[in-house]
Protein backbone atom coordinates (compact mmCIF):
# COMPACT_ATOMS: atom_id res chain seq x y z
CA UNK A 1 0.00 0.00 0.00
CA UNK A 2 1.37 3.39 -0.92
CA UNK A 3 0.73 6.83 1.79
CA UNK A 4 1.53 10.24 1.63
CA UNK A 5 2.29 12.67 5.13
CA UNK A 6 -1.78 12.76 4.78
CA UNK A 7 -1.98 9.44 6.08
CA UNK A 8 -1.69 9.76 9.67
CA UNK A 9 -0.11 6.11 10.24
CA UNK A 10 2.50 7.32 7.71
CA UNK A 11 3.46 10.38 9.66
CA UNK A 12 3.54 8.86 13.02
CA UNK A 13 5.96 6.24 11.60
CA UNK A 14 8.03 8.68 10.19
CA UNK A 15 7.87 10.50 14.11
CA UNK A 16 8.86 7.38 15.68
CA UNK A 17 12.15 6.99 13.10
CA UNK A 18 12.90 10.58 13.46
CA UNK A 19 12.77 11.17 17.41
CA UNK A 20 14.63 7.71 17.73
CA UNK A 21 17.49 9.04 15.65
CA UNK A 22 17.33 12.28 17.56
CA UNK A 23 17.95 10.36 20.54
CA UNK A 24 20.58 7.61 19.78
CA UNK A 25 22.56 10.81 18.13
CA UNK A 26 22.42 9.58 14.00
CA UNK A 27 23.42 11.61 11.79
CA UNK A 28 21.04 11.18 8.55
CA UNK A 29 19.10 12.82 5.75
CA UNK A 30 15.49 12.23 4.54
CA UNK A 31 15.53 11.55 0.70
CA UNK A 32 13.10 10.11 -2.03
CA UNK A 33 10.12 10.54 -2.34
CA UNK A 34 9.05 11.08 1.44
CA UNK A 35 11.83 13.91 1.18
CA UNK A 36 10.26 15.78 -1.23
CA UNK A 37 6.74 15.24 0.41
CA UNK A 38 8.25 16.87 3.48
CA UNK A 39 9.71 19.77 1.79
CA UNK A 40 6.20 20.43 0.25
CA UNK A 41 4.37 20.01 3.79
CA UNK A 42 6.50 22.31 5.55
CA UNK A 43 6.30 24.81 2.89
CA UNK A 44 2.58 24.72 2.45
CA UNK A 45 1.94 24.78 6.37
CA UNK A 46 4.69 27.57 6.70
CA UNK A 47 2.63 29.57 4.29
CA UNK A 48 -0.97 28.86 5.27
CA UNK A 49 -0.21 28.59 9.20
CA UNK A 50 -1.97 25.05 8.97
CA UNK A 51 -1.07 21.92 9.70
CA UNK A 52 -0.43 18.40 6.93
CA UNK A 53 -3.94 17.30 7.89
CA UNK A 54 -5.76 20.76 6.36
CA UNK A 55 -3.41 22.50 4.20
CA UNK A 56 -5.48 23.34 1.18
CA UNK A 57 -4.06 21.93 -2.43
CA UNK A 58 -1.39 19.89 -0.69
CA UNK A 59 -3.64 16.25 -1.83
CA UNK A 60 -2.68 17.34 -5.20
CA UNK A 61 1.37 17.84 -4.75
CA UNK A 62 2.01 14.31 -2.73
CA UNK A 63 3.08 11.70 -4.23
CA UNK A 64 1.93 8.16 -2.68
CA UNK A 65 4.83 6.28 -1.82
CA UNK A 66 5.33 3.14 0.18
CA UNK A 67 8.43 3.15 1.66
CA UNK A 68 10.85 5.88 3.71
CA UNK A 69 14.48 6.52 2.40
CA UNK A 70 17.25 7.24 4.54
CA UNK A 71 20.76 8.42 3.75
CA UNK A 72 22.86 8.30 6.69
CA UNK A 73 26.94 7.71 6.89
CA UNK A 74 26.84 5.76 10.14
CA UNK A 75 28.02 2.18 10.41
CA UNK A 76 25.72 -1.01 9.99
CA UNK A 77 25.99 -1.95 13.22
CA UNK A 78 24.82 1.51 14.38
CA UNK A 79 21.79 0.52 12.59
CA UNK A 80 21.03 -3.14 13.83
CA UNK A 81 21.18 -0.84 17.81
CA UNK A 82 18.59 1.69 16.06
CA UNK A 83 16.22 -0.99 15.02
CA UNK A 84 16.36 -3.44 18.38
CA UNK A 85 16.20 0.00 20.62
CA UNK A 86 13.50 0.98 18.39
CA UNK A 87 11.18 -2.26 19.28
CA UNK A 88 12.31 -2.37 22.67
CA UNK A 89 11.07 1.22 23.45
CA UNK A 90 7.98 0.93 21.48
CA UNK A 91 6.01 -2.09 21.90
CA UNK A 92 3.81 -1.39 19.00
CA UNK A 93 6.52 -1.31 16.62
CA UNK A 94 7.96 -4.51 14.59
CA UNK A 95 10.79 -4.57 12.37
CA UNK A 96 11.64 -7.72 10.23
CA UNK A 97 14.51 -7.61 7.76
CA UNK A 98 13.51 -7.15 4.26
CA UNK A 99 16.76 -6.79 1.94
CA UNK A 100 20.00 -5.58 2.23
CA UNK A 101 19.69 -2.43 3.99
CA UNK A 102 15.56 -2.35 3.90
CA UNK A 103 13.67 -2.79 6.70
CA UNK A 104 9.61 -3.43 7.00
CA UNK A 105 8.43 -1.85 9.65
CA UNK A 106 4.50 -2.74 11.16
CA UNK A 107 3.19 -0.07 13.52
CA UNK A 108 0.13 -2.05 15.04
CA UNK A 109 -2.63 0.47 16.29
CA UNK A 110 -5.62 2.43 15.36
CA UNK A 111 -3.66 3.75 12.15
CA UNK A 112 -2.14 0.48 11.34
CA UNK A 113 0.77 0.46 8.88
CA UNK A 114 2.96 -1.56 7.16
CA UNK A 115 6.17 0.29 5.04
CA UNK A 116 9.90 -0.21 4.02
CA UNK A 117 12.61 1.32 5.46
CA UNK A 118 15.86 1.79 3.03
CA UNK A 119 18.91 3.39 4.45
CA UNK A 120 22.22 3.97 2.93
CA UNK A 121 25.79 3.69 4.53
CA UNK A 122 27.93 4.82 2.50
CA UNK A 123 28.14 6.65 -1.59
CA UNK A 124 28.24 2.71 -2.60
CA UNK A 125 24.50 2.69 -1.82
CA UNK A 126 23.81 5.71 -4.36
CA UNK A 127 24.56 4.27 -7.68
CA UNK A 128 25.03 7.26 -10.69
CA UNK A 129 26.51 9.87 -7.92
CA UNK A 130 30.04 10.49 -6.12
CA UNK A 131 31.00 10.69 -2.42
CA UNK A 132 31.12 14.66 -2.44
CA UNK A 133 27.05 14.54 -3.31
CA UNK A 134 26.19 11.72 -0.99
CA UNK A 135 28.00 13.44 2.00
CA UNK A 136 26.07 17.10 1.23
CA UNK A 137 22.93 15.02 1.25
CA UNK A 138 23.97 14.37 5.34
CA UNK A 139 25.94 17.70 6.15
CA UNK A 140 23.52 20.25 4.64
CA UNK A 141 19.87 18.45 5.59
CA UNK A 142 17.82 20.72 7.37
CA UNK A 143 15.25 20.36 10.53
CA UNK A 144 11.56 20.85 9.69
CA UNK A 145 8.95 20.51 11.79
CA UNK A 146 5.93 18.99 10.86
CA UNK A 147 2.69 19.22 12.12
CA UNK A 148 -0.38 17.18 11.96
CA UNK A 149 -3.07 18.56 14.41
CA UNK A 150 -1.31 18.77 17.82
CA UNK A 151 0.70 16.36 16.88
CA UNK A 152 4.57 17.27 15.48
CA UNK A 153 8.54 16.22 15.33
CA UNK A 154 11.27 17.67 13.64
CA UNK A 155 12.79 15.24 10.74
CA UNK A 156 16.30 15.97 9.44
CA UNK A 157 15.49 16.36 5.13
CA UNK A 158 17.96 16.63 2.29
CA UNK A 159 17.92 20.07 0.46
CA UNK A 160 15.94 20.68 -2.30
CA UNK A 161 18.68 20.85 -4.62
CA UNK A 162 19.90 17.59 -2.56
CA UNK A 163 16.39 15.68 -3.99
CA UNK A 164 16.36 17.30 -6.67
CA UNK A 165 19.46 16.60 -8.10
CA UNK A 166 18.99 12.64 -6.69
CA UNK A 167 16.20 12.09 -8.52
CA UNK A 168 17.53 13.62 -12.24
CA UNK A 169 19.90 10.84 -12.45
CA UNK A 170 16.96 8.27 -12.42
CA UNK A 171 14.55 10.18 -14.76
CA UNK A 172 12.09 7.70 -13.60
CA UNK A 173 8.47 9.50 -14.25
CA UNK A 174 7.53 9.82 -10.44
CA UNK A 175 11.22 10.97 -9.94
CA UNK A 176 9.71 13.85 -12.74
CA UNK A 177 6.81 14.29 -11.00
CA UNK A 178 8.18 14.77 -7.78
CA UNK A 179 10.65 17.71 -9.57
CA UNK A 180 7.96 19.10 -10.31
CA UNK A 181 5.70 19.37 -7.74
CA UNK A 182 8.65 20.89 -5.54
CA UNK A 183 9.61 23.29 -7.90
CA UNK A 184 6.23 24.68 -8.48
CA UNK A 185 5.74 24.76 -4.23
CA UNK A 186 8.88 26.67 -4.23
CA UNK A 187 8.04 29.02 -7.20
CA UNK A 188 4.54 29.78 -5.34
CA UNK A 189 5.87 30.15 -1.86
CA UNK A 190 9.13 31.96 -2.34
CA UNK A 191 8.95 33.62 0.94
CA UNK A 192 8.53 30.39 3.18
CA UNK A 193 10.34 28.08 0.66
CA UNK A 194 13.67 30.39 -0.35
CA UNK A 195 14.90 30.52 -3.94
CA UNK A 196 16.30 27.01 -5.85
CA UNK A 197 19.80 27.64 -6.33
CA UNK A 198 20.39 26.09 -9.87
CA UNK A 199 24.18 26.74 -9.50
CA UNK A 200 24.25 24.20 -6.59
CA UNK A 201 22.16 21.22 -9.03
CA UNK A 202 24.94 21.97 -11.92
CA UNK A 203 27.64 21.62 -9.46
CA UNK A 204 26.94 18.32 -8.19
CA UNK A 205 25.96 17.08 -11.46
CA UNK A 206 29.33 18.15 -12.79
CA UNK A 207 31.29 17.01 -10.52
CA UNK A 208 29.76 13.11 -10.90
CA UNK A 209 30.61 13.49 -14.37
CA UNK A 210 26.65 13.92 -15.12
CA UNK A 211 26.53 17.12 -17.39
CA UNK A 212 24.20 15.38 -19.79
CA UNK A 213 21.39 15.68 -17.70
CA UNK A 214 22.16 19.17 -16.70
CA UNK A 215 20.37 20.04 -20.03
CA UNK A 216 17.47 17.93 -18.95
CA UNK A 217 17.12 19.59 -16.08
CA UNK A 218 16.55 23.09 -18.02
CA UNK A 219 13.93 21.16 -20.29
CA UNK A 220 12.31 20.25 -17.39
CA UNK A 221 12.31 23.20 -15.64
CA UNK A 222 11.32 25.02 -18.46
CA UNK A 223 7.92 22.64 -18.65
CA UNK A 224 7.06 22.97 -15.32
CA UNK A 225 7.48 26.49 -14.43
CA UNK A 226 7.10 27.61 -18.22
CA UNK A 227 10.07 29.76 -18.01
Amino acid sequence: MNYTLRDRGYFDALKILAEEFDRQGVKYALVGGTGVQARISSILCKAQRTDIGNAMGIEHLLRETKDFDITSNSLEEVFVSYFNELQSLHPNVMINHEGIRSKRMKVRGKNEINVSINYQTGPQDLAGLDEYFYNECINTSEDLNLKYGNTNFLVSVATPECLITSKLTRNDPKDIWDIGALMKTMKMHKKYSGKLRQGRIEKYLKMANKEEIIGRFAEIKKQILKE
